[in-house]
């Protein structure tokens, strides 16, 4: 019989651990894995009633899920949450690390970065996924599978330097690039067994004044280059990471998957 690789239950029976889960990004993958059939850990460093409120909607939906306070920083907190996750459902095979740092301080040109901040967001963006996925890789070798969806994100393609949306953020690049080159080779250090990819969203629907300091006009001139001419939503990033993470992406890894409305486009 032909397999059918989406049964909309893709993920019953495995464990999956999400980063930055109060998060836009994180809540809606959380979410979107519950309704699948995973029993999904929740981290959150903050946004406690925001990761507890997408607890609350998988467990309405007939899911489980728990979510608990994760610093990707530190390394004693990765490992007391991943062994939380194991005490209540068992061996993670699914991890997503969306956990990345929000300071209007990441978009700026070259000349306005302070290095202090630039290694602030490569131990959250970058180090923060090294540790996630050093402490998962044990419980996925034991399941003798295992799937981990990196965030990266789309960049360098815009025109105007003074719309920092629209042009190059240089040290939030440089955080994506390395995010980027680690999916790559941690994929070829850890196959056969567990793949290794990555999401890279473009602009997506969010509150970005607030959060990034952006002016609106900004964010207009910027989905005016976007060949779909819209923002994308968090479900979409959710739906393209599922696929990553389930059977039906089975054959692909160290890739990146750029989700980004056409932003860029290689061929």
């Amino acid at each position: 019989m032909e397999k059918l690789w989406n049964d909309g239950r893709r993920f019953v029976g495995r464990v999956a651990v999400v980063t930055g889960a109060g998060g836009a990004l994180g809540g809606a993958v959380a979410r979107a894995l519950g309704r699948e059939g995973a029993r999904v850990a929740l981290g959150y460093r903050t946004s406690r009633d925001s990761a507890q409120a997408n607890v609350e909607r998988i467990e309405a939906e007939g899911g489980e899920a728990f979510a608990a306070v994760l610093d990707v920083t530190e390394g004693g907190s990765v490992r007391d949450f991943v062994a939380g996750a194991l005490e209540r459902y068992g061996p993670v095979e699914v991890l997503v690390n969306t956990a990345g740092r929000i300071d209007p301080k990441d978009y700026v040109r070259s000349q306005q970065i302070d290095p202090r901040e630039l290694a602030q967001l490569l131990n959250v963006d970058v180090l923060g996924s090294v540790r996630m996925c050093q402490a998962v890789r044990a419980h996925m070798e034991a399941a003798g599978r295992g799937a981990i969806v990196n965030f990266s994100g789309s960049y360098g393609n815009g025109v105007d330097p003074e719309n920092l949306i629209n042009s190059v953020a240089v040290g939030y690049c440089t955080t994506k690039g390395a995010v980027r080159a680690f999916t790559a080779s941690l994929a070829r250090d850890l196959a056969p067994l567990i793949r290794v990819n990555a999401i890279s969203p473009g602009a997506i629907e969010a509150n970005w004044e607030a959060d990034w300091d952006i002016d609106p006009a900004q964010l207009e001139q910027a989905v005016a280059m976007t060949p779909l001419k819209r923002m994308g939503t968090p479900e979409e990033i959710a739906e393209a990471t599922l696929f990553l993470a389930s059977d039906g992406g089975g054959y692909i890894t160290g890739q990146v998957l750029q989700v980004d409305g056409g932003w860029l486009m290689t061929g």
